[in-house]
């Protein structure tokens, strides 16, 4: 039976918890809308679009997902977020979350919040959450990304004040800080905030990864009288409780060699993402933009003509990338009005499901944290594992044999992750 379990609010997310898990050891699955949870596994999870979806939507999915892993006997669940909280009042919002959250878990209390991932350049200090980006490190609300981010842009960078915009209370939740792991009060501060009389959540500190298994650790130990421990954060929360439970040592990512040319498709804004596809195409990557007319709307014309183009590169030989934008100042990004998550996911995973379905490529790469749940669900993907490590964040998947993309290679890449020259390792190009 699992012992731990996620609900993620998309599915690159998902992806890197299973990384994490798998990286010590342990045996994760995640399941995609109402398809049942393996009991095979040691980390199993629900994996969908919230992050990109408000008001009913949101509330209809969350909700189920929540139901659906209740019925497991738990000891901890992991509410999956983004390691930069990527969320707003009204689009993915985390304080709506929360609300779930104690609405499926009534007598659980205080929820912590500990969305720092010090592994991969996230950290949380006195409240205030930072992010790296090109080697410095940024405050939230003054990262060059996220900052600018083309749904959920972080104007403020202290937790507490972004999730008591979230709640509907209003109120600002309590926080646990630094100081208290070296001053021996971290375990009866965490006592505190959880029976803390009416309070939703808590934010907590971390910058290492000793301050990541202390969480852990505080998790693993709390009685499961009134169900598991929730927590609210990061794959950096996964990577602490496999190391608190596996004497495993940690998976090295392995080289990765295609079978064939290989198939990108992005619906990424990130300027790095766009740095990681110009770094494909001055290697040899042949470059499909999405014409703008089909970002507008539909036209089964344009999608014919876009299939033909990327059947005769990958007939040809040539790795391919399909892309709806390169960055945020190309001129389709700004045209028009924002262009749909769900539309757009479904465009890039609905041409990547037919080359699949014709034997084109056995390697998909899926860029965009936004989007990625969209392009899984159009290629009729129903359950994911980890085939092999890869960099941080983000695994190789293999989908369940009854989807278009059943056995191929497949990487979920979030916008803001991943070296410059990820699509050239996954398809296993030598490096210079």
């Amino acid at each position: 039976m699992p012992a731990f379990g996620f609900v993620a609010d998309d599915l690159t997310g998902a992806a890197d918890v299973l990384a994490q898990a798998r990286r010590y050891g342990l045996e994760a699955a995640l399941v995609i809308g109402d398809a049942p949870l393996p009991r095979d596994a040691d980390v199993v999870g629900f994996a969908g679009p919230a992050r990109s979806l408000s008001g009913a939507a949101f509330d209809t999915l969350v909700g189920r997902d929540l139901a659906g892993i209740a019925a497991l006997n738990l000891d901890v669940l992991l509410y999956k977020v983004c390691s930069t909280f990527d969320s707003s009042p009204t689009l993915g919002s985390i304080g709506r979350g929360i609300e779930l959250l104690h609405g499926q878990f009534p007598l659980h209390g205080a929820i912590p919040v500990v969305p720092a991932q010090p592994g991969f350049g996230r950290y949380t200090a006195f409240s205030n959450h930072y992010a790296t980006y090109s080697g410095q490190v940024y405050r939230l609300d003054r990262h060059p990304v996220m900052s600018r981010h083309p749904s959920t842009p972080m104007s403020e960078a202290d937790l507490r004040e972004v999730l008591a915009g979230q709640l509907a209370s209003g109120t600002v939740p309590g926080a646990i800080h630094l100081p208290a792991y070296v001053d021996g009060t971290f375990k009866d501060a965490w006592a505190e905030r959880r029976r803390e009389q009416g309070a939703q959540a808590f934010v907590v500190d971390a910058v290492d990864e000793l301050h990541m298994d202390a969480v852990a650790e505080a998790l693993t130990r709390e009685e499961h009288g009134h169900g598991p421990s929730l927590v609210v954060g990061s794959g950096g929360i996964m990577a602490a409780l496999a190391r608190t439970v596996s004497d495993h040592a940690p998976v090295a990512p392995g080289p990765q060699q295609a079978s064939g040319p290989a198939l990108a498709v992005s619906a990424s804004a990130s300027s790095t993402t766009a740095d990681q596809i110009s770094d494909a195409v001055e290697h040899g990557w042949v470059e499909v933009p999405v014409p703008a007319e089909l970002l507008a709307r539909h036209d089964p014309e344009l999608v014919a003509a876009l299939d033909r183009c990327v059947a005769a590169e990958l007939q040809a030989g040539n790795n391919v990338v399909v892309h709806t934008t390169r960055g945020a100042a190309d001129p389709r990004y700004g045209a028009g009005k924002p262009v749909d998550a769900g539309y757009v996911g479904t465009l890039i995973g609905g041409i990547a499901a037919r080359t699949a379905a014709a034997g084109l490529t056995r390697d998909i790469a899926v860029c965009g944290g936004d989007t990625s749940s969209h392009a899984l669900i159009a290629m009729g993907v129903r359950q994911l594992r980890v085939s092999s490590q890869f960099v941080t964040a983000g695994p190789v998947l293999q989908a369940d044999g009854a989807s278009a993309v059943a056995g191929c290679r497949l990487l979920l890449k979030g916008g803001q992750v991943g070296p410059i020259d990820i699509l050239r390792r996954f398809a296993g190009e030598p490096l210079n």
